[in-house]
């Protein structure tokens, strides 16, 4: 089984990830190429789905400067199952704006067939 606190670090690293060509190659190292990532508002498919989605998180969160996200060290799973707890937090006062929770099923290679993210 894979280290799951770094596992859960190196999918929060894709979302603050500033170069679109790394960000591209995160997403392929990380998920499987029909991967499916569900958010209560939204449902992506694919690599070029999933960096669409990646990409307006960054622009929207990361990219003004303002906020970052951070992994809480708490991942754990069984089964192929991984789930952690992540934080957007101000890169000012490095207090917590917002969190949120991820569940990712892998594939038998170890990467990552469907993400559910939930934000608190």
């Amino acid at each position: 089984m894979i280290d799951l606190n770094e596992f859960a670090t190196r999918y929060i690293a894709l979302w603050n990830e500033p170069d679109a060509g790394a960000r591209r190659r995160a997403i392929a190292e990380l998920f499987a190429p029909e991967a499916a990532h569900y958010t209560p508002a939204q449902e992506v498919h694919g690599h070029a789905e999933l960096e669409e989605r990646v990409t307006t998180a960054y622009e929207k969160w990361v990219k003004p400067g303002a906020f970052a996200f951070r992994a809480v060290p708490n991942a754990n799973g069984h089964h192929n199952a991984v789930r952690f707890n992540w934080e957007m937090y101000s890169v000012a006062t490095d207090e917590t704006d917002s969190v949120g929770f991820d569940f990712i099923v892998l594939d038998e290679r170890g990467l990552i067939e469907t993400d559910h993210q939930f934000v608190d």
